[in-house]
């Protein structure tokens, strides 16, 4: 019986010392604090991630967007209306600068007020206002793409679903 209790105790602590071993960082790895990893603000996220990212999901938005406003899914609408503009913000509150031109003040004077005509037409529950505060809002994206000097960016109207969702408005 006392072997017996020698022969846990010493494996017990075996596996301790083990368990401590591995759990120490090895020398390769770096142990970064927590407060390192985590973004601070909303700044430091929009410095640290490109442009084009971002770029990239205001016009996934505005197609989902477009679609759900031509459904007259006004909720949905809304959302994306409202994803357009925390997306807008991020870029403007970054002070992002791209080959010496400051995109963040071209967005500040260009998309917010031309979503803030898109938000009333979904307001108003007004298809005919949508398509049209919808088309302005594309062609000022492609003029804000031509003074930014990125002209070949051609932003168009969507003519077709490529999402793997449905924007029809629910049943009543």
């Amino acid at each position: 019986m006392i072997n017996r209790v020698k022969f846990l105790s010493a494996t017990f602590i075996t596996i301790l010392i083990f368990i401590s071993i591995a759990c120490e960082p090895q020398p390769s790895q770096k142990v970064v604090p927590e407060a390192e990893t985590h973004m601070d603000s909303e700044e430091n996220y929009a410095n640290t991630v490109p442009l084009i990212y971002h770029m990239s999901f205001i016009q996934r938005y505005s197609t989902k967007l477009y679609f759900a406003g031509l459904e007259e899914n006004w909720g949905l609408a809304d959302i994306y209306a409202h994803e357009l503009e925390e997306l807008s913000e991020v870029i403007i509150e970054g002070d992002m600068i791209d080959d010496g031109i400051n995109i963040s003040d071209l967005m500040k004077t260009m998309l917010p007020p031309q979503i803030e005509k898109v938000e009333q037409a979904i307001d108003n529950k007004n298809l005919a206002m949508f398509k049209r505060s919808y088309e302005n809002m594309i062609q000022t994206c492609n003029q804000c793409h031509q003074e930014a000097d990125y002209g070949l960016v051609k932003i168009t109207i969507p003519e077709q679903n490529h999402f793997n969702q449905d924007f029809s408005a629910p049943s009543q």
